[in-house]
């Protein structure tokens, strides 16, 4: 019986035959009614029904059968098809999500100089990492004298933690005369020095009255950012240097192996400005391998013009959607406490040194936001860093939810450097979800845990495992460009807990690989509620595949950040990375 089933695959096989073609990059893989059937080393489809498969049927843009060779001659029965072996020898996951990250941050940023903590290695920019006062300006200095006459020093990555403190005076000695930008390495903080002040037209009267400004030291903080923005913007929105870089960022998202983003805050500068770059920057045609989900920031919109009309314009928005860039209907993203890397999240512990966080929406200001977009049906998405952040953010879900209960709300956390392991049941019972950035871990506990937090409260950043535990559905984000937008890089951290000094801290709170990698794809599509199109390999979905060249259950969890991606399968298109 065994072998006759096996003469009939076989016969099967011949008749429909075996192509080793490999299309076009960009190019559909299948020619007008034609199935493509991949088989692969293993498909790995983050479906808990068939975790494991030996091949994928692809019709058009999707997936129509999964399985064993057998499965899926059975299901195409009657069809034409042929079959591709190009990812014989490779492993094809779901395409990654990376559910919150900043294309208008992107297009500000990789025209800058990168002077970081940490080395940057990514498509088309490298950076060495910089410790020390000394260094740092040392480097400030180099970057400068590399200038023409007239033009601006712009540089991202600043941390004083790293890098020592620096002041407009420390600036000025570099160039009296060079309007110089340093951008905090947490993009909440600008320091200017006086040539930048003038060239700004910056009022300093306004600014002295500002209690997130601190004029003398040219030093321009959370809120405090929006008194030199508004004329920074003509010079950070110059077409061919935001345009361009927003070009590059395509690349740098693609070489992630992601096939899916959420913009984590649209619109934070200018709506319409952010969009036509994008557009021009051709993130909406077929030769841009992911597609793109815009999150309002209702913040900064509120503030100008009332939550109520903001939710109105939020109807509006999806008429603007254009290809592969498309807004979010009924979600909203608020903010909460301050930045994790520039330790301002509101602690429900003070720090060891005295200073204290800072709210980027008072609590009731949240509250009272919250409260228009809950009602009206959406999805809130809110930006928490730190424990207290956190406890005033359920108290309003809690309030909300005692107000007018809402099921499947998905009211989902971002970011969360640092939560108590009370707080993961308390915000599960409320059906709330959280959305973390391992990198923090990585990038800042070892520093962390000397200043500010100390170890016992370092340790614990990004505590991943205590939300995991009690069933909720955990994503990971990159915010690129405040991380690589590496997806692996992601679930790497999550399940060694590994940071950049080479410890390992609470690995309790660790992840197995499959939790971590669930981070990335279904749970990621789960939480922008994308979950019935994209995140697993799975009939009716999106043919989204990322290719990887090793097993991500066969290697240590230690070398997860380390696999080589092949490149991306988007919406049937095969997409190779450039070499």
């Amino acid at each position: 019986m065994r072998v006759g089933i096996f003469l009939l695959g076989m016969a099967a096989l011949l008749l429909v035959g075996c192509s080793q073609e490999t299309p076009e990059k960009g190019q559909p893989a299948m020619q007008g009614d034609e199935v493509v059937v991949y088989r692969a080393a293993s498909v790995i489809t983050m479906d808990a029904i068939r975790p494991r498969a030996d091949a994928v049927a692809v019709d058009g843009d999707r997936i129509v059968a999964v399985g064993n060779m057998l499965d899926i001659q059975r299901s195409l029965e009657g069809r034409q098809y042929r079959i591709n072996e190009q990812f014989k020898d490779q492993f094809l996951l779901p395409g990654f999500i990376d559910p919150h990250l900043h294309p208008y941050l992107s297009g500000i940023l990789l025209p800058m100089e990168f002077i970081t903590p940490h080395d940057w290695d990514l498509p088309g920019k490298k950076a060495l990492g910089v410790r020390g006062r000394d260094a740092y300006l040392n480097r400030l200095r180099e970057h400068e004298s590399d200038l023409g006459r007239g033009e601006w020093l712009w540089t991202w990555g600043y941390h004083p933690l790293f890098h020592g403190d620096i002041a407009r005076a420390d600036l000025d000695e570099i160039s009296a005369d060079r309007p110089m930008v340093v951008w905090h390495r947490s993009f909440h903080e600008i320091y200017l020095n006086s040539a930048a002040l003038k060239a700004l037209k910056i009022d300093e009267k306004i600014a002295r009255q500002h209690h997130q400004v601190d004029y003398d030291r040219g030093h321009f903080f959370e809120n405090g950012m929006y008194l030199p923005l508004p004329a920074m913007m003509p010079r950070l929105f110059e077409p061919e240097r935001y345009v361009g870089a927003l070009r590059h960022a395509r690349k740098i998202i693609h070489a992630g192996g992601i096939t899916t983003v959420a913009d984590g805050a649209f619109g934070t500068l200018d709506v319409n400005q952010e969009l036509e770059a994008i557009f021009a920057a051709g993130w909406d045609t077929r030769l841009t391998p992911f597609r793109t989900f815009l999150l309002l920031d209702g913040k900064t919109h509120g503030a100008k013009r009332g939550h109520e009309e903001v939710r109105k314009m939020v109807d509006f928005m999806p008429r603007r959607d254009r290809g592969n860039v498309r807004f979010q209907a009924d979600q909203i993203k608020l903010f909460a406490d301050g930045a994790a890397y520039s330790q301002l999240m509101q602690m429900s512990e003070p720090y060891l040194d005295g200073h204290e966080g800072e709210w980027l929406m008072e609590p009731q200001e949240l509250e009272d936001a919250a409260r228009v977009y809950w009602n009206a049906g959406f999805q809130i998405h809110v930006h928490v860093n730190g424990d207290k952040g956190l406890d005033v953010t359920m108290d309003i879900l809690q309030k909300l939810q005692e107000e007018n209960p809402r099921e499947d709300h998905r009211f989902t956390v971002h970011h969360m450097a640092y939560a108590r392991p009370d707080q993961a049941r308390r915000l599960a019972d409320l059906g709330g979800l959280v959305q973390a950035n391992p990198y923090y871990l990585w990038a800042l506990a070892d520093k962390y845990a000397d200043v500010g937090l100390g170890q016992r409260r370092a340790s614990q950043m990004v505590p991943m495992n205590s939300f995991v535990r009690t069933g909720m559905r955990v994503g990971f984000h990159s915010d690129f460009p405040m991380a690589p937008s590496r997806p692996l890089l992601l679930a790497w951290a999550a399940a060694t807990r590994i940071t950049a000094e080479g410890n390992v801290f609470a690995m309790n709170e660790r992840l197995t690989v499959r939790e971590a990698l669930r981070g990335i794809t279904i749970d990621a599509a789960f939480q922008i509620g994308k979950e019935a199109d994209c995140g697993s390999i799975e009939v009716g979905k999106m043919a989204d595949f990322t290719v990887l060249e090793q097993d991500p259950f066969e290697v240590p969890a230690e070398s997860l950040k380390d696999i080589p991606i092949w490149g991306t399968v988007f919406e049937g298109k095969l997409f190779p990375l450039e070499q």
